[in-house]
């Protein structure tokens, strides 16, 4: 999976890179995530498209620093199936982990569908946890059970091979939390043609910022004209049109010889070789987390798939304390067999995460537009590393204070400019007359 994670460290590389949250604040959370995607000039529904294209895959694991679990079936390709289990505000969970206490949604348990009753951590131990359950008001949650780090790490199964349990973060409900996003989950989670256009839209917007020049898309047929801008970076279109088919097999190569899925990206130390941090989810979470550090009103480097790379000083600053330096080198030892053809490691990343989340998709997302073009900046210092991992976002997110404080003023911790949900009567709602980040 490619969940977005912020590692804040120093030079030393930390075993535990997630804050810890042992309460869980849908409100400070959404409005949270809304201004980074918002920064990245993203708008509500691109964010829960992309969002639940990252954890829509059963080859994905929260299992990336202090959280645990498996978002969806092991056996689920991407799909819509992550947008029906967020639906109907209920069957799900929250409790704490007994090895560091973080917050996590689990499934309930009692729902006759496989989510629930084949990898729930609580259905052996109805009426021993107590279970408080999610609903349609309800942004707090506090004085959560404690479940045994082991059940939510691993599910032996009852029809399918075994997984994590059937777990979500914070972030995920923050997408029914709000009607501005709500209301798209709930479309997707009947209509998963809806979700993959939306998704490919939304990932190819996200995937393009920063980028300066683009030429015609290598994943189909050329839907503009080959500048000459294009030409005397790659050479003639005929020999720009060999030079990405024969990466895109080198990636299919690349994508055939890894797990399918990503044995751990804990962070652990040393890690003798690739094996097992690298799989096409990490590869997807790679291209998320370089595009998510994109910043267009920054005076230093405005960030995004142009100017970020997590290689070098950047290595511990890429989300997640570094689980995803192995994935870089991966994609970098692709991109050297053709420094020749002036293809640079962004173009590579980008276009393995792209070709990666089809992968996942099974045949679902087959024509990913990618447009080459993106040079590789050069990162100054680790200063600038810190930077650019200092944008991404978190699991989750707090106020200082609790939330629902009767003088209605804001509350100490809230960003400059953020705005609290109701949560009297109809938390869930956004009122239309209210401003929206842009």
């Amino acid at each position: 999976g490619f969940f977005v994670v912020l590692g804040r460290c120093g030079t030393a590389l930390p075993f535990e890179p997630d804050p810890i949250f042992d309460t869980i604040d849908l409100n400070a959370t959404y409005f949270a995530i809304r201004k980074i995607f918002a920064r990245m000039r993203l708008s509500p529904k691109e964010m829960a498209a992309l969002i639940g294209g990252g954890h829509g895959s059963g080859k994905g694991s929260l299992e990336g620093g202090t959280y645990h679990g498996n978002w969806v079936s092991p056996t689920s390709p991407m799909n819509n199936a992550y947008f029906q289990l967020l639906t109907g505000h209920k069957q799900w969970c929250a409790v704490k982990s007994s090895d560091n206490g973080n917050a996590h949604f689990v499934a309930k348990g009692a729902a006759d569908y496989i989510a629930e009753t084949e990898y729930s951590p609580l259905s052996k131990y109805i009426g021993k946890i107590p279970c408080i359950e999610t609903g349609p008001n309800k942004a707090v949650f506090d004085k959560l059970p404690t479940i045994p780090a082991n059940e939510l790490s691993f599910q032996s199964g009852i029809w399918h091979k075994s997984s994590g349990a059937a777990s979500m973060l914070p972030v995920d409900f923050a997408l029914q939390y709000a009607n501005e996003t709500y209301e798209h989950v709930k479309m997707w989670a009947f209509n998963g043609r809806l979700f993959f256009a939306d998704f490919q839209a939304a990932w190819t917007k996200m995937a393009e910022h920063g980028q300066q020049l683009r030429c015609p898309d290598v994943n189909g047929p050329a839907d503009f004209a080959y500048s000459d801008q294009c030409a005397s970076r790659f050479g003639a279109e005929a020999t720009y049109r060999k030079t990405w088919i024969s990466i895109r097999s080198d990636i299919r190569e690349l994508f055939e010889s890894l797990p399918p899925r990503c044995n751990s990206t804990r962070v652990a130390a040393p890690q003798p070789s690739a094996t097992g941090s690298v799989c096409p989810s990490s590869i997807l979470r790679l291209g998320f987390h370089i595009s998510a550090t994109y910043d267009p009103e920054s005076d230093v480097n405005i960030g995004g798939s142009n100017f970020a790379n997590f290689l070098g000083p950047c290595a511990i600053f890429d989300g997640c304390a570094g689980c995803l330096k192995d994935t870089q080198l991966s994609l970098q030892r692709i991109q050297q067999r053709y420094q020749h053809a002036h293809v640079s490691l962004a173009d590579v990343t980008l276009y393995a995460a792209g070709l990666a989340a089809a992968y996942l998709a099974e045949f679902q997302l087959n024509h990913m537009p990618f447009h080459p073009g993106r040079v590789d900046y050069k990162i100054i210092d680790e200063a600038m590393c810190k930077e650019l991992g200092d944008r991404l976002p978190s699991p989750a997110y707090q106020w200082k204070s609790s939330p629902g404080g009767a003088d209605g003023k804001p509350m100490e911790g809230m960003l400059s400019g953020d705005l609290l949900l109701p949560t009297v009567g109809s938390a869930s709602m956004l009122m239309q007359d209210q401003p929206v980040l842009v």
